[in-house]
């Protein structure tokens, strides 16, 4: 994302997070976070069983503004909603 818009006279870009919960059944051999806590590397091994077509890609790697690791939904709202949501109350379009 990087969509820019003016705020108050300055210029923001748009902020991307992701939330990561895991589970019984979550993927950790397929999910590497960086240790900057910003970069979230995914790893697909290929399933030799059902034949993958040769070239398919199997590895991404995505840089974000923050990566919130189990985190509750108090500690999401306070990272990336709190400002908006102050923002858009004062009459600016949230950006």
């Amino acid at each position: 994302m990087s969509s820019t818009k003016c705020i108050m006279g300055t210029r923001k870009k748009a902020r991307a997070f992701v939330r990561v919960r895991p589970t019984d059944d979550f993927a950790h051999e397929m999910i590497r976070y960086g240790d900057d806590n910003r970069t979230i590397n995914i790893h697909l091994r290929k399933d030799t069983q059902r034949g993958m077509v040769a070239n398919q890609q199997t590895d991404w790697s995505f840089k974000l503004d923050g990566i919130l690791h189990n985190a509750s939904q108090d500690v999401v709202y306070e990272t990336v909603a709190k400002d908006v949501v102050s923002q858009a109350l004062s009459g600016y379009n949230g950006f």
